[in-house]
């Protein structure tokens, strides 16, 4: 062949090589723009999670400072973790997803250098389809800039690393380590890892120029960041420190087990995953320990992020795998990799199927969804005028008809959470810092909500609502300043079981618990309370063990309990845990809802049914090797307010004395079922009860026939055959519609609340219901009931 043909030929193939790699890099492009930056992002919605990511987009358009004013897992660049739309941070998210995608795009077509196209469209493939963890996203970001430093210093003889340009080139690598914990505030942990480990790693080969700038680029783009967020420079220090008790906190407080299955895979692959890596001859020792560093770090944050709360979180840990695995084939390429990537995959397929759809339709659905998705909000925003925030509006509207909240004069905020409802119902939200009270993991963050509340920011009304998380004690959530809330705020109304607080004109009553006796105790030891007519506030120090310490920093300790016995012989078990058990909070009476809740403020005879009798605490397993077994316990009364009518609060069901109207009592076998009764499910052989009672359940006149009641009662015979008649209210029971395919079953449900202080006797609990001029009496219902005042 002629030598110009020759080089012709080899011109042509040159140039269709770099068109391959150029239509190949605009591909990978694509697919991570789409992955990172959401052009259709989520709309505000109701619930727990929905409600904290709301409150941080609503935190940022309040102008709050993070750290100070708020204080969560998540800086003020939240909406990228979240995806979730609101016109003050949209831009935010969308130029920050942006420059992340940019980002880790130029990092990886770096690491793919000298590696076939294949496994390239391979990642592509996981990244678009099985992305469903956005946790695993933003973790592997360190990994790869890790893997990057890694591949850079020992290809090409390091030719990069030795040009003028090579302090640039290891800050644009690293300047996204300071803006990830901005929007994650865990994520500081991992990035800090890898930054150190890689400046380790410079200075081991004789790069301190560079190992500085590797250390320096983060803190200095991190507070660049931070004020482009319109964050005040001087809170940045706040955000970082308060970070730690969030992080420490979360491990016993929000743990709770899962399959162990999906655990020792997740192991095993990691194992196999390190193994693989010390089988590489080719480089040295040094290297060896720097590539474990990295990945021991990696590993370990997504197996805390996957398996201490484990549930749907595991997505974390089976997709950052998978991702682990398939990156260290831009490493190596040879076939032990290759086994590492299929036991990878196998793992990561065994724990997603666990949570979602793992079929080869849902995956090819969820990889054309990526595109389409990107495509349609792209589109979207470019053709229709405030697409984004027409939506928005009409969501925030649906939220504030849902929740019917009033609007109140001054500022409010809400307990527990559904921050959404209060967002949306047009109040002017004034959060504590820590804003949702499951969250009040330690003392330290506990009593930055008490002194919120004593200070000048506290608010004008709050919301009450009692809904603890995880079968926890349910007063033990942001149980330190319910003492506060008890003086300083009085009832108003209860609506759809949120209680309506208003802040006393004269709230100068600080509420200080009178301490009675400080004692310790052993787990398994029951302990009685002392007595007092007042509410008693509890404070326990419970302290782990060293195991139990080293147990919470590579995994979890096991979970504490609490078991009650109430003056009334009923026994009820709940979780409570360390820290805010320290804190302190009110154990007895029992406070289990919100309408016990409110019931504090009125005479104390209504929660005498919720006295505690005495406590006993445990370990899961009873005798755990991560606990002392040997706790301190503090008791103290909280002083009485003044009581008010608790007439103006509660609606109380009467007694009907007048059914004379109505033919005899008929009795029968009804289809029904008496589900609660002050609190109690199961219900007990025989109750006690004293001032109040409370009753829900459903019934119907015929299931069959799906017809309901013209009224339900409860009944109370004495020993002489009298009867008492209490008219129940009717309540929605959608679950009996459901059971039995009925929709007209829907409204079978039954509540009263009574006020039975003016009793003194044996009864028979029993219900009844009026059907076209008739009584029937449900015979199977014959409840042995002392009331006693």
């Amino acid at each position: 062949m002629p030598l110009t043909k020759k080089v012709f030929s080899k011109f042509n193939l040159e140039k269709l090589v770099k068109t391959g790699e150029g239509i190949l890099q605009l591909f990978l492009l694509m697919t991570i723009v789409a992955v990172f930056v959401p052009f259709a992002p989520e709309m505000p919605a109701a619930g727990l999670d929905s409600s904290w990511v709301f409150g941080m987009n609503q935190g940022v358009a309040l102008g709050l400072s993070f750290g100070k004013d708020m204080i969560f897992t998540f800086g003020p660049y939240a909406s990228i973790y979240t995806k979730s739309y609101h016109p003050s941070t949209d831009f935010m998210m969308v130029s920050g997803s942006l420059y992340l995608a940019l980002s880790y795009w130029a990092c990886f077509v770096l690491l793919m250098k000298d590696v076939q196209w294949r496994w390239v469209l391979a990642f592509c493939a996981i990244l678009s389809s099985l992305m469903y963890s956005r946790d695993a996203l933003l973790f592997s970001f360190p990994l790869l800039v890790g893997l990057l430093t890694f591949k850079t210093l020992f290809t090409e003889e390091g030719k990069l690393l030795k040009s003028n340009f090579a302090p640039f080139y290891v800050l644009l690598l690293f300047a996204p380590f300071g803006f990830l914990p901005l929007v994650k505030g865990s994520l500081l942990i991992l990035c800090g890892a890898v930054a150190a480990l890689s400046s380790i790693f410079f200075i081991a080969n004789r790069y301190r120029l560079l190992a500085i700038t590797c250390m320096t680029t983060p803190i200095v783009s991190m507070f660049f960041f931070w004020i482009a967020s319109g964050q005040a420079i001087t809170i940045l220090p706040s955000y970082v420190i308060n970070m730690a008790p969030i992080a420490s906190g979360y491990t016993e407080a929000m743990a709770n087990d899962g399959n162990n299955r999906e655990i020792i895979l997740y192991l095993f692959s990691s194992v196999f995953l390190l193994l693989a890596i010390s089988f590489q001859k080719q480089i040295s020792n040094a290297s060896k320990i720097f590539l474990y560093s990295i990945y021991i770090a990696f590993l370990f944050v997504s197996f805390k992020a996957g398996f201490v709360r484990h549930d749907a979180h595991a997505l974390a840990a089976s997709i950052s795998i998978l991702i682990a695995a398939l990156f260290l084939l831009f490493i190596f390429n040879n076939r032990i990799i290759f086994s590492v990537i299929v036991f990878a995959l196998i793992s990561c397929f065994y724990i997603n199927s666990h949570y979602i759809k793992t079929s080869t339709e849902s995956v090819a659905n969820n990889f054309k969804s990526t595109y389409l998705t990107a495509w349609y909000g792209i589109k979207n925003r470019i053709e229709i005028d405030n697409w984004l925030k027409l939506q928005f509006d009409t969501t925030v509207s649906n939220l504030r008809d849902q929740a019917s909240f009033p609007v109140s004069q001054g500022t409010t905020d809400i307990y527990s959470y559904n921050q959404s409802y209060l967002i949306a119902s047009g109040n002017s939200w004034s959060p504590r810092p820590v804003f949702q009270s499951y969250s009040v993991y330690t003392p330290a963050l506990a009593e930055i909500n008490r002194k919120h509340l004593l200070g000048s920011q506290a608010p004008d009304n709050l919301i009450f609502k009692v809904e603890p998380i995880d079968g926890r004690f349910p007063s033990i959530e942001d149980g330190a300043s319910w003492p506060l809330l008890m003086a300083n705020y009085e009832p108003i109304q209860l609506i759809n079981d949120f209680l309506f607080l208003r802040k006393k004109v004269d709230n100068t009553n600080m509420a200080a618990p009178l301490k009675l006796v400080t004692e310790k105790h052993a787990f398994g030891e029951s302990v009685n309370l002392p007595y007092s007519n007042q509410p008693i506030f509890a404070q326990i120090l419970i302290r782990p063990t060293l195991l139990g310490r080293v147990a919470n920093i590579l995994y979890k300790p096991s979970q504490l309990t609490i078991s009650l016995e109430m003056n009334n012989g009923i026994k009820k078990e709940y979780r409570i845990i360390s820290g805010m058990a320290e804190s302190g909070f009110l154990i007895s009476p029992l406070i289990s809802n919100t309408a016990d809740f409110g019931l504090l403020y009125g005479e104390n005879k209504f929660l005498e049914g919720k006295r505690v009798k005495s406590i006993e605490i445990a370990s899961h397993g009873r005798n755990s090797i991560f606990w002392n077994e040997e706790y301190t316990i503090t008791f103290s009364q909280i002083p009485f307010t003044d009581p008010i009518d608790l007439s103006k609060l509660y609606k109380f069901d009467e007694y009907s004395n007048d059914l004379s109207n109505y033919d005899a009592a008929k009795e029968g076998v009804c289809d029904g079922s008496i589900d609660v009764i002050n609190d109690m499910s199961p219900l007990p052989a025989k109750l006690y009860v004293s001032s109040l009672l409370e009753i829900n359940g459903w019934l119907a006149s015929s299931v069959k026939q799906a017809t309901l009641p013209e009224a339900v009662y409860i009944v109370l015979t004495d020993e002489q055959g009298n009867r008492k008649y209490v008219k129940t209210h009717n309540t929605p029971r959608p679950d009996v519609g459901a059971y039995f395919k009925k929709p007209q079953l829907n409204g079978s449900g039954y509540s009263a609340r009574v006020d039975i202080s003016g009793l003194n006797a044996q009864y028979t609990l029993g219900l009844a219901y009026k059907q076209l001029n008739k009584i029937n009496i449900c015979t199977q219902f014959n409840i042995p009931v002392k009331i006693s005042n």
